[in-house]
C-alpha cells in the first residue's frame, strides 16, 4: 500500500492523507506450529594469546555465531557459559574453535593486526570433525568472520545456503528529505549511502548485489538512478516527464522493470541498465505500478487499480496473458516473488490497517501474516532463504524495520530510532 500511496502523492505533488478504505472487519486466528529443528552447541573459544583484545574477540564470536544460527530459524541453539552447560537441547553438533592473538609488537607499530581464528564444527558428543575454517580477520571483520562460518555450518547441516551475509538497504527520513541506508541483516553496521538533500526511495538490489536500483530527485526531477554498492558512485538510469518509480531487476540482470508516467497514467516498462526503453508491458487508463519479475523471469505481478480498487495482476514478458491474482480485500499492493517462485507476499488493506498476506502464485492458500497488533505493515521483501521476510510497521508509532520468519510466524526488530524507515529490500547474496 505504502507504494501505491507514494505514486498518488508524487501524481499529485502534494501530501494528502490516506484515506482507509471501507471494508469488512475480518478477524483473522494464526495458528503457531512446532517444527523440528536441530540441536547445536556453540562452545566457548579457547583463547591461546592476546590478552583482553582475544577474550573480546572469542566473546563476540561465540555470540554472533548463537545468533546467527538461531535467528536462521534452523537451529535450537545451545550457548555454553564459562562452567556451565544447557542440559536443556539434545545436541548433535557442536562448534568449538580457538582465538590467538595478534603479534605483541602490533601496538608498538601502530600497523591494524589480524586475529587467527580457528572454527571446527563436530558431532556431538563424539567430536567427529565435519567442517574446519581457519580466518585471519582484522578487528572490523570479526562479525563477518562469525557470520560467514554460521553459513558454513547451515549449508552443511541442511544443504541450502545462509543469509547471515546478507544485508537490508531502505530510506530513513521524513517529508521530502529520505536518504537511503544499509543494515547488516542482524540490525548491525547501518551505514548511509545518500545524502543529496532530497528524496531517495524504492530500492532494488541487482541479482548479483553490485548495483541498488533507486528513485530520486535531481534538478527538482524524479529519476531512476543506480548506485555502486562496492564504491558508492551514483549514475543515472532513466529520468522522463512525470513518473521514474518502483524499478525491479530481472533474474538475469540485464534489464529492469519501471512504472513510467511518460504518457499520461503510469504503465510498466522493461528497460535497459541505460535507460533504454524495450518494451510497454501495459497501457490501460489506470495506475500500473510495483512491478516484480518471477525468479525465472518469465512473469511478473503488478499493481493495477483498472477495476477501480488496486488488485495484483499477472502477466508475461510481453505483457500477455493477463489474469488477476487477488480479489479479497479493496487494496493490495507491493508484492514480492519468493525465491522459489512458489509463493508471494504483498500488503493488503483490511479496515483501517494494512497487513501483510502470504499467497501461493497460482492464488490459492492465501494467509495473513500479521495482526492488528502490528497496526500498518508495509513494502515486504523477501531474503534469499525464502523463508524470511522484511518489512515495515508502524506498531511502534513510527515506521521501523522488522523480520519475520513466514514458517514460524516469530518476528524481530531490525531498525532503531526516531525517523520513519520504509521501503526495504534485502540483498540477494
Amino acid at each position: 500500500m505504502l507504494r501505491f500511496t507514494l505514486v498518488v502523492l508524487l501524481l499529485m505533488a502534494s501530501a494528502l492523507p490516506v484515506l482507509g478504505q471501507a471494508v469488512p472487519n475480518v478477524e483473522v486466528g494464526i495458528t503457531k506450529t512446532a517444527y523440528e529443528k536441530t540441536d547445536i552447541l556453540v562452545g566457548i573459544l579457547d583463547v591461546l594469546s592476546g590478552g583482553i583484545q582475544s577474550v573480546d574477540a572469542a566473546t563476540l564470536i561465540e555470540q554472533t555465531l548463537a545468533s546467527d544460527l538461531k535467528n536462521s530459524g534452523l537451529f535450537r541453539v545451545g550457548l555454553r557459559e564459562s562452567g556451565a552447560e544447557t542440559d536443556s537441547l539434545s545436541f548433535m553438533f557442536a562448534i568449538r574453535g580457538s582465538v590467538e592473538g595478534p603479534l605483541r609488537d602490533a601496538e608498538q607499530t601502530g600497523e591494524a593486526a589480524p586475529t587467527t581464528i580457528s572454527l571446527d564444527l563436530v558431532t556431538y558428543p563424539g567430536g567427529q570433525l565435519m567442517l574446519n575454517k581457519r580466518y585471519r580477520p582484522l578487528p572490523e571483520k570479526m562479525r563477518a568472520t562469525a557470520h560467514h562460518f554460521a553459513n558454513q555450518v547451515v549449508e552443511m547441516i541442511t544443504g541450502e545456503p545462509g543469509i547471515a551475509l546478507t544485508r537490508v538497504v531502505f530510506s530513513r527520513g521524513q517529508g521530502d528529505r529520505r536518504d537511503l541506508y544499509l543494515v547488516d541483516y542482524d540490525g548491525e553496521n547501518q551505514m548511509r549511502l545518500t545524502a543529496n538533500r532530497t528524496l531517495n526511495l524504492c530500492p532494488a538490489w541487482k541479482p548479483d548485489g553490485s548495483e541498488i536500483a533507486f528513485t530520486t530527485y535531481n534538478r527538482g526531477m524524479q529519476g531512476l538512478y543506480s548506485l555502486n554498492a562496492a564504491n558508492g558512485e551514483v549514475r543515472e538510469v532513466i529520468s522522463q516527464d512525470g513518473l521514474n518509480l518502483g524499478a525491479n531487476w530481472h533474474p538475469d540482470g540485464t534489464e529492469l522493470l519501471i512504472s513510467l508516467s511518460r504518457s499520461g497514467d503510469p504503465e510498466i516498462y522493461r528497460i535497459t541498465p541505460t535507460g533504454e526503453i524495450l518494451r510497454r508491458l501495459t497501457a490501460m487508463p489506470s495506475i500500473e505500478i510495483s512491478p516484480c519479475w518471477d525468479p525465472a523471469g518469465r512473469d511478473l505481478v503488478f499493481t493495477s487499480d483498472r477495476t477501480g480498487t488496486p488488485q495484483l495482476y499477472i502477466v508475461d514478458g510481453d505483457g500477455a496473458g493477463r489474469r488477476r491474482l487477488t480479489f479479497e480485500s479493496r487494496y493490495n499492493d507491493s508484492a514480492d516473488w519468493s525465491p522459489t517462485g512458489e509463493q508471494m507476499v504483498y500488503a493488503t488493506r483490511m479496515g483501517n490497517i494494512t497487513q501483510l498476506v502470504l499467497i501461493r502464485a497460482t492464488g490459492e492458500d492465501r494467509r495473513i501474516l500479521t495482526g492488528r497488533q502490528w497496526r500498518n505493515c508495509e513494502d515486504p521483501s523477501w531474503a534469499p532463504d525464502g523463508r524470511h521476510i522484511v518489512f515495515a510497521s508502524d506498531r511502534s508509532g513510527t515506521f521501523k524495520l522488522y523480520v519475520m520468519d513466514v514458517v514460524e510466524g516469530g518476528a524481530r526488530q531490525l531498525t532503531f530510532g526516531e525517523d520513519p524507515d520504509i521501503t526495504p529490500a534485502w540483498s540477494p547474496r
